[in-house]
This record gives C-alpha cells, sequence and structure tokens, in this order.
C-alpha cells in the first residue's frame, strides 16, 4: 500500500502517543484525545487509522495496547534497526548516547568524524571511527539509517557516502538541504530554523 508521507507522520505521533498512554497504564483513548496531543482532527486521526486497515474503535475509543500493537505491524515499527551518527560535535556526541533510541527500535551501532583526536577523547559504549572508515563499516555492518550532524560543507559528501554504503534513509541535522535518490528516504531537522518559527510568534 502506498501510503502518503503526512500520514505516515502522523501515525507515528499516534505511536508515540500510545506509547506514553501505555506507560501511564491508560486502556482507551479516544480519537479526539489523540487528535489533540498529535495537533490535528478527529476525522484525521480515524481516517488515517482506518487507510492501513486497523481496526478497533469502540464506544471507550481505542484500545491502547492493541491500537499500538497493530499499528507496530503495519508500519513496520517492531523491526530493531541499527543506525549511525556521522559528526560527533556536540549534538552529535549528545545523539550517540540517546538512550530512548534504543528502547523505541533505533541500535545506534556506530559513530563517526573526521577528528582523530575527537575520536580519541569521546567516552562511549558505542564504536566509533574516522569517516575514511564509514561506507567500509556501514557496509559491513548493515546499517540501514544514518544521521547527518556535520557542518554544512560536508553534509553531500557524508550523504554521498552514506548512500554509497547501503543506507535506506538519511535524517539531517546540517544546515543545508542534501540531494539523495528517490529510493532514500530523507528527512531534515532544522533546529534554528524551529525555534525562529517559535520566536515569530511571540
Amino acid at each position: 500500500m502506498n501510503i502518503p508521507s503526512n500520514t505516515i507522520d502522523r501515525l507515528c505521533k499516534i505511536f508515540g502517543q500510545l506509547d506514553i498512554l501505555g506507560k501511564k497504564s491508560i486502556e482507551f483513548v479516544s480519537s479526539k484525545d489523540l487528535a489533540i496531543a498529535i495537533g490535528t482532527t478527529e476525522y484525521t486521526v480515524r481516517k488515517d487509522i482506518s487507510l492501513i486497515g486497523v481496526t478497533g474503535f469502540t464506544r471507550k475509543g481505542y484500545e491502547v495496547v492493541s491500537l499500538k500493537e497493530q499499528l507496530g505491524e503495519k508500519l513496520n515499527l517492531k523491526t530493531q534497526r541499527k543506525a549511525c551518527i556521522v559528526g560527533l560535535g556536540r549534538l552529535g556526541t549528545a545523539l550517540l548516547d540517546y538512550e530512548k533510541f534504543k528502547q523505541d527500535g533505533f541500535d545506534i551501532v556506530a559513530g563517526f568524524d573526521s577528528s582523530i583526536n575527537k575520536i580519541e577523547r569521546i567516552h562511549t559504549s558505542i564504536d566509533v571511527f574516522s569517516v575514511a572508515e564509514l561506507e567500509n563499516v556501514v557496509s559491513q555492518c548493515n546499517i540501514e539509517l544514518g544521521i547527518i550532524a556535520v557542518p554544512s560543507e560536508h553534509a553531500q559528501d557524508i550523504a554521498d557516502k552514506l548512500v554509497r554504503a547501503g543506507v535506506k534513509g538519511i535524517l539531517n541535522f546540517s544546515p543545508v538541504e542534501i540531494n539523495v535518490n528517490e529510493n532514500i528516504i530523507y528527512s531534515r531537522i532544522d533546529l534554528t530554523n524551529a525555534l525562529r518559527s517559535i520566536a515569530a510568534r511571540f
């Protein structure tokens, strides 16, 4: 099934909200509450959920555990994914040891940086390598996801290396857009622009 990107984004947000509710031992949730939590309408929530063939809405709402299980199956979110981080500055290093990644199904198995001195100083349980080893390590470890946290002038080169090594998706934190093949799933997070967008509403 070809699911629109916007629908996938909303369903992933719903999945995350269900995870929070489950940890609070909440058994049922309404489409209205889910809509408020992810910033959309009740109709859109019900439409998105029905689009992937998920059922189970009752007068009490959706059963939290069941809906999360079904969404996990339909969106293939129950598979542990291997990922790497390229660029071990402050942001990259913080992401490297972010424990919730693994809890949520993303196993950071390698980090890369161009500075040997930086690599030698990093204290982490995750293997770190020179960027020169990136393609070989990513290929050998079957890493599917690459997280880019390098300066803008190096972002495209790193993306090209990740694609050649066989990653299926890239999350880009660098302050510049990159070009990738249409078969690569790509997303960019511009932290500065997000802050600008908030500040502009004051």
